[in-house]
């Protein structure tokens, strides 16, 4: 039976139609899945995310280091500016400065030669800094007991310069009759000290108040100083 005839029956015109039929919807399934198609993964999209995938690994950890070494440096200058002196908190540097490292040799009974005026510079827009001179003389655990009281101040003092020599004009006799030839070798040991030296003290005029800062030191009675300044 050739086609003509096949399709001339009505079993063969049924089958005809339906075969007709199911190419129709198989084409309009090919139209409507065609994009979805494109979407089946391959070789080639499976490298091509991988390749994504790493190039956001690499920018996720550059961003994760950038924000660890900023919260480091953020720390940093806080912790930094905390332990500055701070004008409202400490006193004026120029003033109260002075008044503390009196207190210190009133605490070490130390007779200071001398206490020089304050002098302060800039070292940006947050931070500046404060240097004075300092000299005097007398016994070495006295001079000694001293230095522990100004390095006991708060904010903490730094010594830019600090010079320490024996005061020749005080010396222990080694034994009698040999004082004098001792002497004159220079090889009696003093019991005096004569010191000089400039500390220095960074300060803090930033945005950031105390209580951001965290800082947990006493706040400097100005008043007091005063009074006792004028005692002096």
């Amino acid at each position: 039976m050739n086609l003509k005839e096949f399709t001339s029956t009505k079993k063969g015109q049924l089958i005809l139609c339906c075969s007709l039929l199911a190419l129709v919807w198989l084409v309009i399934l090919l139209n409507i899945l065609g994009d979805k198609f494109d979407e089946i993964p391959n070789q080639a999209k499976i490298a091509k995310a991988r390749q994504e995938l790493f190039r956001l690994e690499r920018e996720y950890e550059k961003i994760s280091a950038d924000y660890s070494k900023n919260n480091a440096v953020k720390k940093e200058y806080r912790t930094l500016a905390g332990n500055a002196w701070i004008n409202s908190h400490d006193g004026s540097v120029e003033t109260t400065l002075r008044s503390k490292i009196r207190e210190a040799a009133r605490k070490a009974d130390f007779k200071l030669n001398n206490i020089g005026s304050v002098r302060t510079g800039r070292i940006n827009q947050d931070f500046f800094y404060a240097d004075v001179d300092l000299s005097g003389n007398g016994e070495l655990a006295d001079v000694m007991k001293f230095l522990a009281e100004v390095s006991a101040i708060q904010p903490r003092l730094s010594w830019r310069r600090l010079d320490l020599r024996p005061d020749l004009r005080f010396r222990r006799s080694t034994a009698a009759g040999s004082a004098n030839l001792a002497a004159a070798q220079n090889t009696v040991p003093a019991t005096r000290l004569n010191f000089s030296g400039t500390v220095r003290v960074l300060g803090y005029e930033g945005t950031l108040t105390v209580k951001e800062l965290k800082v947990t030191r006493k706040q400097y009675n100005n008043a007091a100083a005063i009074d006792r300044n004028d005692e002096d």
